[in-house]
């Protein structure tokens, strides 16, 4: 790959993971899928893990569902590709808001993703870790 084409995926993968954001704020867990492999895997700041797509489908309905606030965002830091093996690792912050205890929380992190170029050229995210740095209840 050259210069343009790295920039011109760089480019593709952040364009991605605004469109993934935009289907979070939409709330809409079909949407949100279409960003990820079928073997997609996370690691929750709240230290929940799932697999697979429909297991995300399902996870994403039934958040939408419970708390009416709920929204997350991702903000890329960095992603660096690999040429050899068509991976792309991206890293950066995350906020979101959702109801605790019926209060609003705001919090905040770390994440790293791991996107993978497909056969058809598009990027999906095939796993994502998020860490938890900050919260807060208000009144």
């Amino acid at each position: 790959m050259n210069l343009t084409s790295n920039s011109e995926q760089l480019a593709h993968i952040r364009a991605e993971r605004q469109r993934y954001n935009e289907a979070i704020c939409k709330r809409n867990a079909d949407e949100i899928c279409t960003f990820l492999t079928q073997d997609y895997h996370v690691l929750t700041a709240r230290g929940l893990q799932s697999h697979g797509i429909e297991e995300q489908r399902k996870r994403w309905s039934a958040v939408f569902a419970q708390d009416p606030i709920v929204i997350y965002r991702r903000h890329t830091k960095a992603i660096r590709l690999s040429e050899q093996s068509g991976a792309a690792q991206e890293h950066g912050y995350w906020s979101g808001k959702y109801l605790l205890n019926q209060k609003l929380t705001l919090a905040g992190g770390v994440y790293s993703a791991k996107w993978l170029k497909q056969s058809n050229g598009l990027w999906l995210v095939q796993a994502e870790i998020f860490t938890l740095l900050k919260s807060r209840c208000l009144p």
